[in-house]
C-alpha cells in the first residue's frame, strides 16, 4: 500500500467482520447508514454498489433510485456518533466538532517503524480516559490514523484532544497533526503541535488541550493523523474546553526555562538527571548560577554591560556609550535565541551555532575595542604628563639654577674684608674676632658644599626623569 494514499485496509479477522464498519452512501453521495463488511462485499459483488474506499460503498443508480426506506433496509441503523447529517443547510455557519476517539484510530500500516500502544491512563482531570502513546526518543517514525470520515464540503471543523509530551531537549522532534483529504497526501494540512507553534486552549497538570480548526473546502473524504518521532507523544480523548473551565492544576514555575515540555514518561514530568530537572533548577535558583538559557543570557548581559570606562577628556562618556551599544547587541542576540526557546519556537543547530560564533566575535570585538580605548587613554595621559612634567621640570631647573647661584654667592663672600672693616671701626684689637671669622668661613664653606652636593644629586635625578619621559 502506498503511504501517501493514507488508506487502511479492512481487517479480515472475525472481530471486524462482526462489526458495522462500512459506511453506505446513496447515489448523491449522502451517508445513509452503516453495514457489515460481508454485507458491503455482497452488495458490490451483485453490482448494487461500488467501493469508494476500503470503508465506504456507494449504491449504484438503480438501487439509489429506490425509495429511501428501501435503501435503508439494505444497511443497518446509522451510528449517530460518527455520521454527519449532510442535508443540514446550516453547516456553512456552524463549526462541526470532532473528538479524538482512540477506538476509531489505528497505527498506519504504511509506517514500518511504528512504536507505541493504546491504553487507558489517568487524564489531566484525574479520571481514566483512553489514548495512544506513540513514538520514542529515537528515530522511529510513528503514525496513527483515523477512520476515513465523510464530512460536508466547505464546512468549518474543529478537532479536540488532550496532548502530552512530544518534545525533546534537542529541538529536533516531530510532533504533528495532519488532515488528509481524498487520499491526497501531498495536499494535506499539517499542524505542528510542538514549540508553541499552535497555542493550546488550556493547560492542566502537564497536559495541553487543543481544538484544531480546519475547513473541508471542496472535499468530503477526510482522514486525520498524528505523527511522532524522537519524543514520546501521548494523545488522549477530551471534551469541549468548557467542560474543564472550573479545573485548575499546579503550574510549573520553570516552564519558560525548560527545553522540553512535561512528559508523563518521567515521574515528575522531567528527567531528574538533566540540568532542567526540577530539583536541579531549584538548586540553580538558590545558588544564583546561570544554569539555564534565560539566566545565562542575563548573566552575559550583566558581565559585559560595563566594559567601558568612566573618565575625563572625552574618553569615559563616549567609550561607555559605545561599549553599551556593542554589549546590548550581544545580549540582544542571545536574548533572541532564548526568547525563541522560551516561546517554544524551533531553533536549528545551525542558527544556534551561528549565534554562538557571532557572540564570540562580538565579545572579541568588545575586548579589542576596550583595549584600544585603554591604549589611547594611556597615550593621552602620557601626553598630558609629558606636557605638564616638562613645565614642572623647567620650574625645577630654574629653582636649581637659583640654588646654584646661591652656592656661588656663599663661596664668594669675603670674610677677611668684612673682618677688616670691623677692625677699622674698633679702638682695640679683639683677639676673638679672628676665631669668629675662621669659624664662620668654615661654616659657610660647609653649607655651600652640602648644598652643591644636593643640587648635583637633584640634577642627576632630573636628567634621569627627562630620559625616561623622553623630554
Amino acid at each position: 500500500m502506498n503511504r501517501k494514499e493514507g488508506r487502511i485496509p479492512i481487517e479480515k479477522n472475525t472481530d471486524s467482520e462482526g462489526k458495522k464498519t462500512v459506511r453506505v452512501l446513496d447515489g448523491e453521495g449522502k451517508q445513509i447508514g452503516l453495514t457489515y463488511p460481508k454485507r458491503a462485499a455482497g452488495l458490490v459483488k451483485k453490482g448494487r454498489a461500488y467501493y469508494v474506499n476500503d470503508f465506504i460503498i456507494r449504491l449504484s443508480m438503480s438501487d439509489a433510485m429506490l425509495p429511501d426506506s428501501k435503501q435503508k433496509s439494505e444497511v443497518m441503523k446509522m451510528d449517530n456518533r460518527i455520521i454527519i447529517n449532510s442535508t443540514n443547510n446550516e453547516t456553512e455557519n456552524q463549526v462541526l466538532k470532532l473528538y479524538f476517539e482512540p477506538r476509531k484510530w489505528s497505527f498506519n500500516k504504511a509506517c514500518e517503524d511504528n512504536v507505541g500502544n493504546r491504553s487507558f491512563m489517568t487524564g489531566p482531570d484525574g479520571t481514566l480516559a483512553e489514548g495512544y502513546m506513540i513514538g520514542d526518543w529515537s528515530y522511529h517514525w510513528t503514525e496513527i490514523v483515523s477512520e476515513t470520515l465523510l464530512l460536508p464540503k466547505n464546512t468549518d471543523c474543529s478537532f479536540t484532544f488532550w496532548l502530552n509530551g512530544g518534545e525533546n531537549d534537542r529541538n529536533d522532534e516531530v510532533c504533528r497533526f495532519e488532515v488528509v483529504f481524498n487520499n491526497d497526501y501531498e495536499q494535506r494540512f499539517t499542524y505542528n503541535l510542538n514549540r508553541n507553534y499552535i497555542r493550546p486552549v488550556k493547560k492542566l497538570n502537564g497536559w495541553e488541550l487543543y481544538e484544531i480548526p480546519f475547513r473541508t473546502q471542496d472535499n468530503e473524504y477526510t482522514q486525520l493523523r498524528f505523527v511522532a518521532q524522537k519524543a514520546y507523544m501521548t494523545v488522549l480523548s477530551a471534551k469541549d474546553a468548557s467542560a474543564y473551565e472550573g479545573l485548575t492544576g499546579s503550574e510549573d514555575p520553570f516552564e519558560a526555562e525548560r527545553p522540553q515540555r512535561h512528559n508523563i514518561v518521567f515521574d515528575d514530568g522531567y528527567p531528574a538527571n538533566k540540568w532542567y530537572g526540577t530539583k536541579n533548577l531549584e538548586q540553580a535558583h538558590k545558588s544564583g548560577n546561570p544554569a539555564h538559557w534565560h539566566e545565562w543570557a542575563e548573566w552575559v548581559r550583566d558581565k559585559f554591560q560595563n566594559v567601558g570606562m568612566n573618565g575625563q577628556n572625552g574618553f569615559g562618556t563616549g567609550a561607555k556609550a559605545s561599549a553599551d551599544i556593542e554589549t546590548k547587541g550581544l545580549a540582544d542576540a542571545v536574548e533572541q535565541v532564548v526568547d525563541k526557546l522560551r516561546r517554544g519556537e524551533y531553533v536549528s543547530v545551525e542558527h544556534f551555532e551561528g549565534t554562538v560564533e557571532n557572540s564570540g566575535e562580538q565579545v572579541r570585538g568588545i575586548m579589542e575595542n576596550a583595549m584600544q580605548r585603554l591604549r589611547n587613554a594611556m597615550k593621552q595621559i602620557a601626553s598630558e604628563v609629558q606636557a605638564n612634567t616638562s613645565a614642572r621640570l623647567s620650574e625645577i631647573s630654574a629653582s636649581l639654577d637659583t640654588l646654584s647661584s646661591t652656592c656661588d654667592m656663599l663661596r664668594d663672600i669675603d670674610l677677611e674684608s668684612i673682618a677688616g672693616n670691623i677692625r677699622s671701626g674698633r679702638e682695640d684689637d679683639d683677639e676673638d674676632l679672628d676665631d669668629i671669622i675662621s669659624d664662620a668661613a668654615e661654616t659657610i664653606s660647609d653649607m655651600a658644599d652640602e648644598l652643591s652636593d644636593d643640587i648635583e644629586e637633584i640634577v642627576d635625578e632630573l636628567e634621569e626623569m627627562r630620559d625616561s619621559l623622553s623630554i
